[in-house]
């Protein structure tokens, strides 16, 4: 099964198909990479030819990008660039400089030298993969290239929201509960706060010094009672909110797994 390749060269296409409809992807389950023939990654129909006359100090950078869902395993690419640089990720993170095997032998008279590169990934969850080609020429061509991919773990979970501790956030609202100071309003507002800060997986700004705790008296018994049932029903609201979104989560997780389990 094809995966949809997103595409793109940052020289101008002079020949050619459109880059995207003319990279295939190969599933690779196997531990061990192993090299696709020759056959399989170049043809007449997926060459394609860049030049860059108006701009030579651009380099010439082949950028492919899928779907989360799948991990980029390796990457085969033929063509006619003797060096390349390859950045991973989508900070463009470098991974490393390779030199291609030429194709052809040093001494025959050929234009366009077309040179193999297989790079492997050993990056977990890489969706994306950016190869800066070298060379002093004003044309590259492409004779073929074909990505590796295989399912994504971390497509599924990279993309959720960063887990937040319950058992800390219970604490936090029982904290304090009969605690009866008449800062009570004050205290719930910044709980509140900080839980929404570990929703979101943020950290929590630094709070004022309190004020000093206020005594049993300072309080009456009917303040108290509005406070603690106030109190009660955010807590509540908390509960159900957090059941809400786990149960969404969870069937996001069963709907993509299934969705996984289709295309084996």
């Amino acid at each position: 099964m094809t995966e949809k390749v997103t595409a793109r060269c940052s020289w101008a296409q002079t020949a050619g198909k459109e880059l995207q409809q003319v990279i295939p992807t190969r599933h690779s389950d196997e531990d061990v990479f192993e090299k696709p023939d020759l056959d399989d990654v170049i043809d007449e129909e997926r060459a394609v030819l860049f030049s860059n006359n108006d701009c030579p100090s651009i380099p010439c950078e082949l950028q492919f990008q899928i779907s989360p869902n799948f991990k980029i395993a390796a990457i085969t690419l033929v063509c006619s660039a003797p060096k390349v640089e390859v950045f991973v990720g989508p900070t463009q993170e470098y991974l490393e400089t390779i030199y291609g095997t030429s194709l052809e032998e040093q001494e025959a008279d050929i234009p366009i030298r077309p040179y193999r590169y297989d790079v492997e990934i050993d990056r977990s969850g890489i969706a994306e993969i950016n190869l800066k080609l070298l060379t002093s020429a004003k044309e590259i061509c492409v004779y073929g290239a074909m990505l590796h991919i295989a399912p994504n773990p971390n497509g599924i979970t990279t993309q959720q929201q960063k887990p937040f501790d319950i058992q800390k956030i219970q604490e936090l609202l029982q904290k304090g509960g009969a605690s009866g100071c008449s800062n009570q309003a004050d205290e719930n507002d910044e709980k509140l706060q900080k839980f929404l800060c570990m929703m979101k997986g943020l950290s929590c700004p630094a709070q004022p010094n309190p004020m000093p705790p206020a005594t049993d008296a300072d309080v009456s018994p009917s303040v108290q009672q509005q406070i603690d049932a106030k109190f009660e029903q955010l807590q509540l609201t908390i509960t159900k909110r957090l059941d809400e979104f786990e149960a969404q989560q969870t069937a996001k997780l069963d709907r993509i797994i299934a969705m996984l389990e289709k295309k084996k």
